[in-house]
């Protein structure tokens, strides 16, 4: 609290709707003022006497800071606005702004007078700020003259303001502390998984550099075999626990979605060197078809667009023996732009009715922001759908036991040529 400033707990907006409302009632002007009397807001009902004027030289903007700072700390004493006369000889009167119990500053009311302006003591003023006498007195006499009955009123109705400003400022502190305690959180959980994924990761590699090492030699069939397990699921391991760094990266609070013109062709070209390189020693093929009328310049989140590929990409390759996998581009035009299609499709071993079903729901799960069960993520999907739901697309699974599945993942796109 003691770092947080006036400016970062109000709506700007929100308060020049307030003060405007408040001078259009009472005649008179308002503006919010930090601690110390420094301005937040700009004025509402703008006063040629204290604006062009007065806080034109730095001595005005001094004598008008530290007016509204004792102004403030009075009210603050009294527990009351009291009306008093500023140093200019205008009558001001103040309500503190408490958020939490701590004095963040104050509503300024008033700039009126309560008589007619003596003109000689004007003239000294203005001789002390280095202001023009002249245009000083002609400008006091713009300034209206407003009964003790109606100030009072205003006193009173800026009271009730500054009680509503202080709620607010108060929620909106709340809302940041909270939002800073989850960031904390999440920091944390970060850093934790960070570790464990460095601790882990390093002995699994070494396992499975240690396993083709060995089966380079002349072994028992049923010792390849086990061999080939335990590289399998070493990797299974290593790739859950890459999962789980993206996730929480993902759901970090400061991952916006970043929009920029990408070329289609080439983040294709990139995958289709990546898994036909990693399909080479597997009697798996790797196709990759984009028709004709899909724009090879977009516009959209390429970063996420990728990871999304990448993962159903990664999932075909997990489950699939052999046959192929094909990654299937195509595109439905709307009004505002195109509906694009991925679709990617593999000839693995599929899945059941409970297993498409517990996918689907998992997808319906993280559409509607509901919390998912951990065995259904255990599929290594859950990710996909933050992905595409942060993307604000959607995904489709359909799958037959035995003669593999087909994802499709749509996402509104912009064609980058218009």
């Amino acid at each position: 609290m003691a770092n947080m400033h006036l400016s970062e707990l109000v709506d700007f907006d929100s308060m020049t709707v307030i003060q405007n409302g408040f001078s259009k009632l009472t005649g008179m002007s308002v503006s919010l003022v930090d601690a110390d009397g420094v301005p937040v807001t700009p004025a509402s009902k703008y006063s040629r006497f204290c604006f062009e004027l007065t806080r034109s030289t730095m001595e005005g903007r001094s004598r008008c800071e530290h007016c509204d700072r004792m102004g403030a700390l009075r009210a603050l004493r009294c527990g009351k606005p009291e009306a008093y006369t500023c140093h200019a000889g205008l009558c001001d009167f103040s309500a503190p702004i408490l958020v939490d119990g701590r004095f963040m500053g104050s509503l300024i009311g008033g700039q009126v007078l309560t008589d007619e302006p003596d003109e000689e003591a004007v003239r000294a003023t203005a001789s002390e700020l280095g202001v023009d006498p002249d245009a000083y007195v002609q400008a006091i006499h713009e300034v209206p003259v407003i009964g003790k009955e109606k100030i009072e009123f205003a006193m009173e109705y800026l009271t009730a303001l500054a009680d509503i400003i202080s709620k607010m400022a108060y929620n909106n502190y709340m809302t940041f502390c909270k939002s800073r305690e989850l960031e904390n959180m999440t920091r944390m959980k970060l850093e934790f998984l960070s570790t464990i994924n460095y601790n882990i990761n390093k002995p699994l590699r070494e396992m499975l550099n240690l396993t083709s090492s060995i089966k380079r030699e002349e072994l028992p069939e049923h010792v390849v075999v086990m061999l080939r397990r335990i590289e399998k699921m070493n990797q299974n391991v290593i790739n859950t626990l890459a999962d789980a760094m993206a996730f929480s990266e993902m759901t970090r609070t400061d991952s916006d979605i970043i929009e920029t013109e990408y070329s289609l062709a080439t983040l294709c070209e990139g995958l289709k060197l990546t898994y036909t390189g990693r399909l080479m020693e597997r009697p798996i093929e790797f196709q990759l078809n984009i028709e004709e009328d899909v724009p090879v310049e977009l516009f959209g989140d390429v970063t996420r667009i990728r990871q999304i590929l990448v993962n159903l990409l990664n999932n075909a390759v997990q489950y699939t023996k052999e046959g192929r996998i094909t990654l299937h581009i195509y595109q439905r035009k709307t009004t505002y732009g195109i509906m694009v299609y991925f679709e990617i499709s593999d000839t693995g071993i599929g899945m059941d009715e409970e297993q498409l079903h517990n996918i689907r729901e998992m997808f319906e799960d993280v559409r509607n922001n509901r919390l998912v069960d951990e065995d259904v993520l255990a599929f290594g999907l859950g990710m996909t759908g933050q992905l595409v739901n942060a993307v604000y697309g959607d995904i489709q699974v359909a799958s037959t036991l035995g003669q593999g599945s087909v994802f499709t993942v749509v996402i509104p796109q912009m064609s980058a040529k218009g």
